[in-house]
């Protein structure tokens, strides 16, 4: 009995002394935050990451600190960031008050991280507003990288916690090495900081001053610096400018049996330019379209036919958060022309020519907005291909994603990709999102999403819209029975719908609208028309993101009374139903082959048709915010 109470007694001390806490391998967590193992997939390595940087706060240790700072300057989307930001405040060392003070007044971050950025400052007794620090310790910053607390940065990486590197080492493999100064990027440093770049894609030279170095798998053609783009604002949400040439059919032939020649030709062109802003948003939209032909037999006998159309609309809004007012003005100009000379009698000739004109201006209101998403979903695309091939370092934040898509547009001219791909590496790189250097097949599926052809006007939103509009028709004089001229004045509700879906590889799309003429004259009709078309498209690419094509299938019906018995109002309405089924081929960047078929049935009548279209771009710039 004496025993086991002085057992029992003993157990409850042991209980009661304190145990020491195991201190936290710092250099294992901060290989588990830079690595992802090989038999870890990415989501369960994400939240192994965040952990060990829970683990490095709780540490208390030092040589967590250069670690938690990278992360704070780096991971701008994931919550990693957020818990660095907090633990820095809690470590009291003041070495980690650039980069808070940095994320504090990073406008592309979240409010709440701003602010989370702003309270560890608090802790550690300095205040948001930036400091510029000298950089010491004897280091040279080159390629565009960011150095804290006196380190030597090259090829575009990051030194924190002080260190230099000296004594002629060699840094590598665009690794990364923590907790004691040792620089990171691919560059050779030697005699105490100074770097001789070298390796990667771009030759490992980032962009320090608008310049590329050469290319272990491009060669070593130097190349210009990286390009400004246009100069869009900061709150712009989205833009393009689009100049396009369409060809249709287009045939020429001689026939050998009736001595005959004959010429036909399709031909248009359209210039799209569009600015959305956070509170204002204009664009215009101008195109022609030519039609003609010649029949041209032996002897005096010939016809000719030609058909022009020349329109243009421009549109300016004026937003207060979903809601906006808009004026919008409209023109269009129709020339026909026809002549026929008759071979065997004179009398017979024909020559007739007749114009129509049409200008037109409106003012109203409406909500929401339908963008081009395009250059954002380019972006995407980027980020998935970098992913799966684990070369993604980190996701790309809003400031890169900007400045790859006005590069982009700046080099939209281009015949060939080359410089787009190595100023695209050469940014990836300087933000530290490209890890390691891309190989062969990562190169070329880089290349495949820069050519990728399917992400010109792909709309994303929701916009209503209700106008006044007041137009003017002109009408050729020796149109014997005009259906309308003069005066016009409607009301027009419209509505637009795009969304991306399938991880961008369809979209969903609609437009639908209302219209019906207000004051009439008696000897005038006053029609009214409604109409709406859905349309699904879906991408299709190869094993390795070459854009093959695209598949869309639209319907469209539509009801109206717009007509006129011998200029009076037509009695009966009309309706109109129309299937339509197309696929595109994408030859390069702009330009494609379009295939379709069209079955429609139009007040009783059954309407069927094919055309085949080929389209040239010649210029293309995209941007999504």
């Amino acid at each position: 009995m004496r025993r086991l109470v002085m057992l029992t007694a003993a157990l409850l001390a042991a209980a009661t002394v304190p145990v020491a806490a195991q201190p936290a391998d710092v250099p294992a967590l901060v290989k588990l935050i830079e690595t992802q193992p090989a038999d870890m997939d990415k989501a369960a390595w994400k939240e192994k990451r965040r952990e060990a940087a829970r683990k490095l706060v709780a540490s208390k240790d030092k040589r967590a600190v250069p670690e938690l700072v990278k992360l704070v300057e780096t991971e701008t989307f994931d919550i990693i960031g957020e818990i660095a930001i907090e633990g820095l405040g809690n470590f009291g060392d003041q070495s980690a008050v650039p980069a808070l003070q940095k994320a504090a007044n990073d406008s592309s971050r979240d409010k709440s991280t701003r602010e989370l950025a702003r309270k560890a400052l608090a802790k550690l007794g300095a205040d948001a507003k930036v400091t510029m620090t000298p950089n010491t310790g004897g280091g040279t910053t080159t390629g565009g990288g960011t150095t804290t607390g006196g380190g030597t940065t090259t090829g575009g990486g990051t030194t924190t916690g002080g260190g230099t590197t000296t004594g002629g080492g060699t840094t590598t493999g665009g690794g990364t090495t923590t907790g004691g100064g040792t620089t990171t990027g691919g560059g050779t440093t030697t005699g105490g900081g100074t770097t001789d770049t070298g390796s990667g894609l771009e030759g490992g030279g980032g962009t320090d001053g608008g310049t590329t170095g050469g290319s272990a798998l491009l060669g070593t053609k130097p190349t210009e610096g990286v390009p400004a783009g246009p100069p869009l604002r900061d709150d712009t949400i989205a833009a393009y400018d689009r100049l396009t040439i369409a060809a249709g059919t287009a045939s020429l032939a001689y026939d050998t049996v009736r001595k005959r020649a004959s010429f036909d030709a399709d031909l248009a062109g359209r210039w799209q330019k569009r600015i959305e802003r956070e509170a204002m948003a204009w664009g215009y939209d101008v195109g022609a379209h030519l039609v003609g032909g010649l029949v041209n037999p032996e002897g005096r006998a010939t016809t000719r036919g030609m058909q022009l159309s020349i329109d243009g609309a421009g549109e300016a809004r004026f937003y207060t958060g979903k809601l906006y007012g808009i004026g919008k003005a409209a023109v269009g100009f129709q020339l026909n022309y026809l002549s026929y000379v008759d071979g065997n009698d004179p009398n017979n000739d024909i020559k007739d020519s007749r114009y129509t004109a049409d200008v037109q201006g409106a003012i109203g209101g409406g909500f929401g907005r339908v963008v081009d998403v395009g250059g954002a979903i380019r972006v995407r695309r980027l980020a998935r291909t970098l992913d799966a091939a684990r070369a993604l370092g980190k996701q790309i934040d809003a400031a890169t994603s900007r400045k790859l898509q006005l590069a982009w547009w700046a080099l939209r001219g281009e015949r060939s990709s080359y410089r787009a791909l190595v100023v695209t590496v050469a940014i990836l790189r300087e933000a530290g999102i490209l890890l390691g250097e891309p190989d062969a097949g990562l190169s070329y599926e880089l290349l495949a999403v820069l050519r990728d052809s399917q992400l010109f006007l792909r709309p994303e939103g929701l916009d209503l819209q209700l106008v006044v509009a007041e137009g003017y028709l002109i009408r050729d004089a020796m149109d014997p029975t005009p259906l309308e001229e003069g005066r016009i004045e409607q009301v027009i509700l419209t509505a637009g719908y795009g969304k991306q879906l399938a991880d961008d590889k369809a979209e969903a799309s609609g437009t639908a609208f209302a219209r019906a003429r207000l004051l009439a004259p008696d000897t005038q009709p006053a029609p009214w028309a409604i109409g709406a078309t859905g349309r699904l498209k879906r991408f299709a690419y190869g094993d390795h993101g070459d854009p093959i094509g695209a598949l869309d299938v639209a319907a469209t019906v539509a009801l109206t009374n717009d007509g006129s018995v011998m200029g009076q109002p037509a009695a009966k309405s009309a309706l109109r139903i129309q299937g339509e089924a197309g696929f595109t081929y994408w030859m390069n960047q702009a330009s494609g082959l379009r295939a379709a078929a069209t079955i429609a049935e139009d007040a009783g009548e059954i309407f069927f048709g094919a055309s085949l279209q080929a389209t040239y771009g010649l210029l293309d710039g995209t941007f999504a915010r």
